[in-house]
């Protein structure tokens, strides 16, 4: 494929679209990823329908080989196995976004030879290519960020935090989570509120309690989806039981940002570090495509996960994007997909389908 889908894709999300692809190019050059992206690239493209006379824009994304997800995965005879959140195709599943993956190379990019080293070989890494590109971003979105290195070990603590920097000349640790298991709250509605266990387990061995430094401890989650109340205080149940982080950073694909403190001093200092992004960082169609039937089953089957969830002493305020969606958001089953379809390697090759036929001549 010709460099022109992904002009088009840079001319929505960079002022200098030519160079962008010329410093996509470089990085490539430098990390050398498993597979050829350029290869991989592909289009989706969302006819006219009724009220939208240009359709939506199109979805540009590449499809990572290998990553051990997507709708060729064995579906589960139990609907509600924990293994069904590996068959299902998107964004930070099998799929990859061409302007998530600059932006995190750009970040890559100001790293120390040395601490590029752990973020380049999990690129390299088909099945964690995805989340080393979510990882990365987490270096961006903060104030005047300057002294960016990995975060490394605590003393006499187990396992290294994945980022430090300054925002503002105000020092943070970042340890950074893609919670890919959370796609199924974009489909399964309030029947799902998470899977697995907390949010908050696989990172507090990695901070000293007390707290040894004057920095702040942060927690960034990457989420498909905006956090609920639920949500919010399944994680604030957590922090009560966890000093050691002072904060979480939970940012959705849908470009919302929420933090999320026990203390309101805490939640607004992390809240005055964070710049407010633009909706033209990144694409605003991200999505997950999931089977819809095997969706059925599981909302069929499940108890309700919400509702119950006791409240606790956390404060959270949000970072809505500045700018207004440039195009009209689509009804549900407005577009549908099928996978006529699938590559050697398992890729869906995905067919568009409008719920209604426009005449050309209308």
């Amino acid at each position: 494929m010709t460099d022109e889908p992904l002009i088009r894709l840079f001319q929505r999300h960079f002022a200098d679209p030519v160079a962008a692809l010329r410093r996509l190019d470089s990085h490539l050059a430098d990390v050398g990823l498993p597979f050829d992206l350029k290869a991989q690239l592909r289009e989706l493209s969302f006819p006219a329908q009724p009220g939208l006379p240009n359709g939506v824009p199109s979805c540009i994304y590449y499809f990572v080989p290998n990553s051990r997800r997507g709708s060729d995965q064995p579906a589960p005879e139990d609907p509600l196995h924990p293994s069904f959140v590996n068959a299902c195709d998107g964004i930070g599943l099998n799929l990859g976004c061409p302007v998530r993956l600059l932006r995190a190379l750009d970040a890559l990019a100001q790293l120390a030879a040395d601490d590029r080293r752990p973020p380049i070989d999990a690129l390299r890494n088909s099945p964690e290519h995805l989340n080393a590109v979510e990882e990365l971003l987490w270096l961006t979105g903060w104030k005047s960020p300057s002294a960016l290195r990995r975060g490394g070990q605590f003393p006499g603590i187990n396992g290294d935090v994945d980022w430090f920097l300054a925002a503002s000349g105000f020092p943070i640790f970042v340890e950074a989570k893609f919670r890919r298991s959370d796609w199924p709250r974009l489909s399964d509605g309030n029947s799902f509120v998470r899977m697995g266990d907390g949010f908050l387990s696989s990172a507090a061995h990695k901070f000293p309690d007390p707290p040894q430094t004057t920095a702040v401890h942060v927690l960034g989650i990457t989420t498909f989806a905006n956090i609920t109340n639920d949500i919010l205080h399944l994680i604030g149940a957590e922090l009560e039981a966890t000093p050691q982080i002072h904060a979480v950073v939970v940012r959705s694909l849908l470009q919302m940002t929420h933090v999320i403190s026990l203390h309101v001093d805490i939640r607004d200092r992390v809240l005055a570090l964070l710049a407010v992004p633009s909706i033209a960082d990144f694409p605003v169609n991200h999505g997950v495509f999931f089977h819809r039937e095997q969706r059925e089953e599981r909302v069929a089957q499940r108890p309700s996960q919400g509702g119950s969830i006791a409240k606790s002493r956390a404060v959270c305020w949000s970072i809505r994007p500045q700018g207004a969606v440039p195009f009209s958001m689509p009804e549900p089953s407005l577009y549908r997909l099928s996978i006529p379809t699938r590559g050697a390697d398992g890729e869906p090759h995905f067919q568009v389908i409008p719920k209604y036929l426009m005449s050309s001549h209308a």
